[in-house]
């Protein structure tokens, strides 16, 4: 063991803010969500069916588009969200949003699993999860403001 004298300082850890972490977080997530629809693109068909405004929920309509356009704003939201709204709010709006978004993920490993082609859109997903679930625990374990009944006094007088 190397005697602590001869040892290179520590490296300092800054702490980061619970609500930088919760949007550096959820941009993580909206680069998978970018990666894998543009890697989804290169699989057989998807162009042709994209052409054909089909999609894999049927064909492609303003509706449809409306539907996936909002399912897209959420997490891309919840990056500004997470810096500006209030501890209490923002708290459970990220652990509601993340789970909400989680089971969309395990559906759609559910839809993907043993198709060869979808095996890299298996793998974003988990990963997807993995963050959701840091979302969630970063979001539950939120710092708490600790008081002290001197503290109470003080400043009601």
């Amino acid at each position: 063991m190397i005697p602590k004298k001869d040892r290179p300082p520590s490296l300092i850890d800054y702490g980061i803010n619970i609500k930088i972490k919760l949007a550096f977080l959820w941009t993580s997530l909206m680069f998978l969500y970018l990666y894998a629809d543009y890697f989804e693109l290169m699989t057989p068909e998807k162009l042709e069916n994209m052409i054909k405004l089909q999609t894999p929920v049927g064909p492609t309509s303003p509706g449809l588009l409306v539907i996936f356009s909002a399912i897209l704003i959420v997490p891309a939201l919840m990056i500004f969200l997470s810096v500006f709204l209030k501890p209490q709010i923002n708290k459970w709006l990220n652990i509601i949003m993340a789970l909400l978004y989680a089971g969309i993920s395990i559906l759609i490993i559910v839809s993907s699993i043993g198709l060869a082609w979808r095996t890299f859109y298996v793998i974003f997903n988990f990963t997807e999860i993995l963050v959701f679930a840091m979302i969630i625990w970063q979001a539950w374990k939120w710092p708490r403001v600790t008081h002290s009944p001197k503290a109470d006094n003080h400043d009601h007088q």
